[in-house]
């Protein structure tokens, strides 16, 4: 790792080889296996100690060997305490999260080397150090108190990282970050979609992107990189692109596509040749739906007149095509399940139609896209405690599939559909939700919340005269808007009365007026029937800024209400003690 590591712009070639920090280098590229994993994903890792070990996503319905720690009196190097922000960790907890770390979350994403101690990550890089500590303790039940504690000095740290002298632990702890993210705290901006950016440009800077040619960004005349190199920075960039695209997609924003990030044409293709396929599966899966939200982008989707619509319906179905070419390539259980959540990214434009939504057929497909991506979440809950260490795209393929299927259980039971397919996938989906959740303000647990109100709505996806609202109100956030359509749609119902119960009377929170006082007439409104007389103010409030949130255009949703996104998922205030995660 001496050269390529020291390509990555480090002081010197001598102190780069004591602090370089190498990914397991990955083989050449292998045939895709007909069905099911390589038979050395089930092999035993050698103990007591840390093995060299690289997981393909084939393994991940395979049960995994303990990875053991050489108790202190049998190790040369004695694991050391550690302490941030006034929290110590002691040694064998320390060691017990490297542990779970390492059979538990480094499958998802195996670019640690399992032979380094935790001695030796701290001394490479302590922000790597402690992103791992932060990822492991999200299921560590022996010291519940370090997720929270820790979190926020692990973000900071990670703020801090753009100065580091050792960039490739930086862009690892990065991705550690990106991959399992900390719940929002709602004192403070979500950094996570900054992140996400600063680690693609940090990779960038140091060449990470073109691996022929990295040799060419050191600071230092050196060699340049061996093939076993290049692949190590290959299967770096490949999960930097996957995390970033990842990262946009989530938060509703257009991401650069894989060839905008390359010099010449081809660049891709040679990638691909160099890593995994499973990887290779990601990227063309992500780069899909990057190209898929660039092309409907173009044709507008603010306002659909019925002509941009018949062409919108052309571009998905174009789309389309292209992910039933990569079925006939991959066909493991993970891949089948990043299929299927790209599949559901792309059918999810078709919510921005009106007029032609149930004539072109996209319902069921739609319906069938969400279940499956469902189904995958199910089987991994088969292994007790997985779900609570999934990444963020599975997590969000959760979600999205929960409100697709709640949209079209409340919108379109009038169309021949599988209802009661729907209907126990989406109940499936919140019960998976609950095993998600590692926290009770983390985006998990706040799902199951809307998700159960909004299915017990009356109002949700309503006019105020009791038919159906089919347009999306939110237009502006691309494959997110389904999922912040339904939060409005919960806020219209429940947040004016939140606010009024958490705040003192009058006082107005994150810029938004307090609730104006309520006409004596407005006592008979029907919402508030069955409320107790001290919170018929409220309630009467809240009925007007329905019916007016109903008036409201899209744009004002995107500008004013969501402008930091997921606003009902960052702001703990709006739940209630009598929520499912209290």
């Amino acid at each position: 790792m001496l050269t390529a590591a020291a390509e990555m712009g480090v002081h010197s070639a001598s102190s780069e080889l004591a602090l370089s920090l190498p990914i397991p280098p990955a083989p050449a590229l292998p045939t895709p296996p007909a069905s099911g994993p390589s038979p050395s994903c089930a092999a035993a890792l050698p103990v007591p100690s840390y093995a060299q070990q690289l997981l393909s996503s084939a393994c991940l319905e395979e049960p995994l060997a303990q990875v053991d720690i050489e108790p202190d009196n049998r190790r040369p190097d004695p694991t050391v305490p550690r302490t941030l922000n006034n929290v110590t960790v002691e040694a064998a907890e320390i060691d017990d999260l490297f542990q779970v770390f390492f059979r538990e979350y480094s499958q998802f994403l195996p670019i640690l080397d399992i032979g380094l101690t935790p001695n030796a990550y701290y001394t490479h890089s302590p922000f790597l150090f402690w992103a791992v500590i932060g990822v492991a303790c999200r299921s560590y039940p022996k010291n519940p108190t370090l997720l929270t504690a820790l979190s926020r000095g692990i973000v900071e740290m990670a703020l801090l990282s753009a100065l580091s002298t050792t960039p490739w632990h930086t862009v690892q702890g990065l991705l550690l970050l990106l991959t399992w993210p900390f719940a929002k705290d709602k004192t403070r901006s979500d950094v996570m979609f900054t992140l996400s950016g600063m680690m693609l440009h940090i990779a960038m800077q140091n060449g990470t992107h073109i691996p022929t040619s990295s040799h060419e960004f050191s600071r230092f005349k050196t060699s340049a990189p061996s093939e076993a190199d290049m692949i190590r920075r290959s299967e770096l960039w490949a999960h930097c692109v996957i995390a970033y695209q990842n990262s946009c997609i989530v938060k509703g924003q257009l991401a650069r596509t894989l060839n905008d990030m390359h010099q010449e044409l081809g660049q891709s293709h040679r990638l691909f040749q160099r890593i995994a396929p499973g990887l290779v599966l990601k990227l063309k899966c992500l780069d899909l739906v990057t190209r898929c939200s660039a092309a409907v982008v173009e044709i507008g989707l603010r306002n659909l007149s019925l002509e941009q619509e018949r062409s919108l319906d052309i571009i998905l179905r174009t789309y389309e095509s292209q992910i039933t070419d990569l079925e006939s390539q991959f066909t493991s259980a993970v891949d089948r399940f990043h299929i299927a959540l790209c599949r559901l990214s792309i059918l999810a434009f078709h919510f921005y139609k009106t007029e032609t939504l149930s004539s072109t057929g996209s319902l069921p497909r739609l319906l069938a896209a969400a279940c499956r991506v469902i189904d995958f979440v199910q089987s991994l809950g088969q292994t007790p405690g997985r779900l609570a260490t999934t990444p963020l795209q599975i997590n969000f393929g959760l979600l999205l599939a929960s409100v697709s299927l709640l949209r079209i259980l409340k919108l379109y039971t009038a169309c021949d559909l599988d209802l009661e397919r729907a209907r126990t996938s989406f109940f499936a989906g919140i019960n998976l939700a609950k095993e998600m959740s590692v926290q009770q303000n983390d985006t998990a647990a706040k799902a199951v919340f809307i998700l159960n109100q909004l299915w017990n709505s009356t109002k949700a996806y309503r006019k105020p005269d009791g038919s159906a609202y089919t347009s999306l109100r939110v237009r502006g956030r691309l494959v997110l808007s389904p999922v912040l359509d339904a939060i409005w749609w919960w806020r219209d119902e429940n947040e004016p009365q939140y606010r009024i119960m958490y705040l003192p009377q009058g006082e107005a929170a994150d810029g938004i007026p307090p609730i104006p006082e309520t006409h004596p007439a407005q006592a008979d409104d029907p919402m508030i029937s069955g409320a107790e007389n001290n919170h018929n103010h409220s309630s009467a409030a809240a009925s007007t800024m329905v019916n007016s949130a109903e008036r409201q255009d899209s744009a004002r949703a995107d500008d004013y209400f969501l402008a930091d996104f997921e606003w009902a998922l960052c702001e703990d205030e709006f739940f209630l003690p009598t929520g499912p995660y209290t």
